[in-house]
């Protein structure tokens, strides 16, 4: 009947039902199937002991052997109610050509994708890596049945490093490193935060659609996981790893949305939606907030969707010159993505493009009053350079490729990404050029289980790149391989 399970003293088999009542965890389980462990009676020596008539346990106890049997594909359920842990584990091993050491906090250890990589460091770092093809994390998601159709839903959503065990927090390795070292570190939107992924609650209607309110992601990330020619692998496409490119609309922090209602709905084949960021600032009703919207169609082998973003304040986080501060780059944001792809035989093509533009910001961090932001003290806060004040700076990007299945196991995906800054007025960007070519060779043991091998080679080339590259290093590559479950 499936493995066994131990858990605070008891066994349970995979039979063994566990019933949810609000308010509280009460005592359910078929006491036929729990062994004497641990000191903890069978059914025999409550029979022997009146006084063992009940076995009780308490409801943290209950609540942590409701998620482990979710875990294990039993959800902790009654008549329309429903609530699962799931998770995924990534680790990989690997090099990255050019690249400071290796930090425990920042969410892939490396930074394959940025330019800036090349320009600090001559030597390459071996060792281990979080998320190879997915950021590791666990999360709930739960529904409860209301009639006609309705469903009240949440989700809970935390991103942690394998290797270490801690969570996600692109901040603190912001904080405890200058641009220049000792190790990596780069503006992320997983920065801390307990349910650094995912946090929501709302209501979902088989007619009228799904509106949830709290953390939740943008509409451009959710076509960057369906598009991607690589699976947006944290590790070896631009578009996984970089939330600038592949969800933030600029700026990295707004792949995932804090403070928004979001709205998906489909009908046929057609998908449509959007968001509302709140900004939450006395005095102004614009000030840090943000909307969306996006609409696709998919039918039969053919798909396309498309987003439209728009941020006012956008907070980017950055390196402070005072050892455990941070700085913040204030701007507006704006950002349109689309992306087509077709699936024949073994094979799927998928190809995409994008632009963002990063403006002058409405508010100042001073009017809004921001002086720390995820837990640290913006340095910068005061400093005319926390509000970006220069001219419109455009970034165009386009991608193409595709995978291949060889057999129902073993897939190779492969993608060109052109990453294309676009001169600005003022000259304080100027035109350039970051190529992308990836590879990425996956083979699944289960539905749940797979071992990766994968690769990125970065060429950077232009006015935009020339000065700082010019004695240095105009290339960069990462080569890794790796294990992922999924639960």
């Amino acid at each position: 009947m499936g493995c066994l399970l131990k858990l605070c003293g008891l066994s349970f088999r995979r039979n063994t039902f566990l019933c949810w009542r609000s308010r509280q965890f009460r005592h359910k389980i078929d006491i036929s199937l729990i062994e004497k462990i641990h000191g903890v009676p069978n059914e025999n020596a409550i029979q022997k002991n009146p006084n063992l008539t009940e076995l009780k346990l308490n409801k943290t106890k209950y609540a942590i052997v409701g998620l482990v049997l979710a875990a294990n594909g039993v959800h902790a359920q009654t008549s329309g109610t429903q609530i699962e842990l799931y998770g995924v584990l990534d680790v990989a091993v690997g090099k990255v050509e050019h690249s400071l050491s290796v930090d425990p906090n920042f969410p892939f250890g490396v930074n394959p994708v940025s330019a800036t990589s090349s320009v600090h460091v001559p030597n390459s770092v071996t060792g281990m890596f979080n998320g190879g093809v997915s950021d590791s994390r666990w999360g709930i998601r739960g529904s409860e049945d209301l009639g006609a159709g309705m469903k009240a839903v949440f989700t809970l959503e935390s991103g942690f490093n394998l290797p270490d065990g801690a969570l996600n927090n692109g901040t603190a390795s912001l904080a405890n490193n200058t641009a220049s070292g000792p190790n990596v570190s780069a503006n992320t939107s997983l920065n801390g935060q307990f349910f650094n992924r995912a946090a929501n609650v709302g209501l979902a209607d088989s007619n009228l659609g799904t509106i949830t309110f709290g953390r939740n992601y943008g509409p451009i990330f959710d076509i960057v996981v369906n598009y991607d020619p690589v699976q947006a692998a944290d590790l070896f496409s631009p578009l996984g790893f970089s939330g600038t490119f592949g969800g933030g609309g600029g700026v990295s922090e707004d792949t995932r949305i804090d403070n928004s209602v979001r709205y998906k709905n489909q009908i046929g084949s057609v998908n449509f939606g959007g968001f509302y960021k709140m900004g939450g600032v006395a005095g102004s009703s614009t000030a840090q907030s943000g909307y969306g919207l996006n609409m696709g169609y998919e039918a039969g082998d053919f798909g396309i969707q498309s987003a439209y973003e728009e941020f006012t304040d956008a907070l980017k986080t950055g390196n402070s010159t005072v050892a455990g501060d941070i700085n913040l780059t204030n701007f507006n944001t704006t950002a349109f993505f689309v992306a087509a792809k077709y699936h024949f035989g073994d094979a799927t093509i998928r190809g995409g493009y994008e632009t963002y533009t990063l403006k002058a910001p409405s508010d100042t961090l001073a009017s809004m009053g921001v002086t720390s932001l995820y837990g640290y003290t913006v340095g910068n806060a005061s400093s005319a350079s926390a509000n970006f004040s220069a001219a419109d700076q455009t970034t165009d990007i386009w991608f193409i490729g595709g995978d291949y299945n060889f057999t129902p196991s073993l897939n190779l995906a492969l993608g060109f990404y052109d990453v294309m800054l676009k001169q600005s007025s003022d000259l304080k960007q100027l035109d350039g050029n970051a190529y992308y070519y990836s590879a990425l060779l996956d083979y699944h043991f289960s539905k749940r289980t797979d071992v990766y091998a994968g690769y990125m080679y970065d060429s950077f080339k232009g006015a935009n790149f020339s000065a700082p590259f010019a004695s240095l290093n105009t290339t960069n590559y990462i080569t890794a391989i790796g294990i992922r479950t999924k639960f």
